[in-house]
């Protein structure tokens, strides 16, 4: 098994039972974890989490009460008030981001991990599962579960208003989607699609889609098990991670300094900034929410650029110090990227339910573009970004 943070090829028995845990020799990341993790559980969580998703995106998520009338917000609505508040960018993400990308990732791992489990392999298996595992950080029905209860939250505070079933049922996906996370054991699904086997002696290399270990000769080919094309590091990976990262970072200070929306609280339009919208929710007593929005909005994006810039300058400058660390920093700002989308759902979530009259209506302001783009460059940068540089630069140096 090749280790995708520091490229360094391990060996694992077979047949390894619950509770095994696999740890790279090299950097000490976690290759494979079997505890609490089975294809049974996997196929449930995944088929449930599918199937919850359809009426989550065919029924009303929430209804406000005001005036002596009502409106109710769908999935699908929260894009189309992006898009005539006149912000296209966000509505773009909210439809891929909500609506296709779980959907198609749930979808393509309920048809993978089922026919695993009747055993009937398929030579397209590989392929729909690294789709459905690339699909993985931009299907985000679980930040738009957290962004449904930031809110519900506010809007509690100032006007009436009630969950409908498409909530309930998304509350039900995005509890799935940690679940299938957390039950599905990749490793295990790539080698009952192929198993691995040892490559002959010499140099080797390991594919980017399903990390199988094949000798060198087999660069610029497809892989045989999940039909992706191979080589030994990502091509122009510093060089991409680098550009994106610089542009994060440019339109990172419009998207704090100017309104991102005008939401009604306590029934006065007023425009927030980002850091505006986290005191507001502090001034509410909603001190936790107001963390979480802090969190999410302001000090991932900042931990992101800051570690991304941090792990291209060590490759450029070929550093051979804190090699480990560097890894997990990547490992960490890969991970939490997702989360920063917290903010422009809300703001989609507050904007069809609040266009009552003047007063009470919610808008969305220039900042949440240039704030989308930002989350999603920062994560484009982050899977451009090959970390098994940082190591190739650490021997360089030595």
């Amino acid at each position: 098994m090749s280790c995708a943070r520091c490229g360094a090829v391990n060996l694992a028995p077979r047949g390894r039972g619950g509770g095994w845990a696999l740890a790279c020799a090299q950097c000490g990341a976690i290759l494979e974890r079997t505890a609490a993790r089975s294809l049974d559980a996997a196929l449930a969580c995944a088929s449930a989490a599918f199937l919850l998703l359809i009426p989550a995106n065919l029924y009303p998520l929430m209804t406000t009460y005001a005036l002596g009338a009502s409106r109710q917000s769908h999935m699908i609505s929260t894009a189309g008030a992006m898009l005539k508040d006149g912000r296209p960018a966000v509505a773009l993400a909210i439809c891929l981001f909500l609506v296709l990308f779980p959907l198609v990732r749930f979808g393509l791992l309920t048809v993978v991990l089922a026919r695993l489990k009747l055993n009937h392999p398929a030579p397209w298996l590989g392929r729909a599962f690294r789709w459905a595992n690339e699909l993985q950080a931009w299907a985000m029905a679980d930040v738009f579960l957290l962004a449904l209860v930031v809110t519900y939250a506010r809007l509690a505070a100032t006007i009436s208003v009630s969950l409908d079933l498409g909530a309930y049922c998304l509350i039900g996906a995005g509890t799935l989607t940690l679940f299938t996370r957390a039950t599905l054991d990749k490793a295990a699904i790539w080698e009952a699609i192929a198993p691995a086997r040892l490559p002959p002696p010499g140099p080797t290399l390991a594919c980017e889609g399903c990390g199988l270990v094949l000798p060198t000769r087999e660069e610029g080919h497809v892989c045989p098990r999940c039909a992706v094309i191979v080589h030994a590091r990502k091509p122009s990976g510093v060089r991409r991670a680098a550009a994106l990262t610089l542009a994060g970072l440019l339109l990172y200070i419009p998207a704090n300094i100017y309104p991102i929306a005008t939401l009604p609280i306590g029934l006065k339009p007023t425009q927030y900034t980002v850091l505006q919208g986290v005191t507001d929710l502090i001034s509410a007593h909603l001190l936790g929410l107001g963390l979480l929005v802090f969190t999410a909005s302001f000090l991932i994006p900042t931990v992101k650029l800051v570690g991304l810039a941090w792990c291209v300058i060590s490759v450029l400058r070929r550093s051979a110090k804190r090699l480990i660390v560097k890894s997990r920093v990547y490992e960490l700002v890969d991970e939490i990227g997702r989360w920063s989308m917290i903010d422009p759902f809300v703001i989609g979530a507050f904007v069809p339910i609040m266009a009552y009259n003047d007063i009470i209506s919610a808008r969305a302001q220039p900042a949440i573009e240039a704030f989308t783009v930002v989350v999603v460059l920062t994560m484009l940068a982050a899977r451009s970004f090959d970390p098994r540089l940082i190591w190739d630069a650490g021997r360089a140096a030595s």
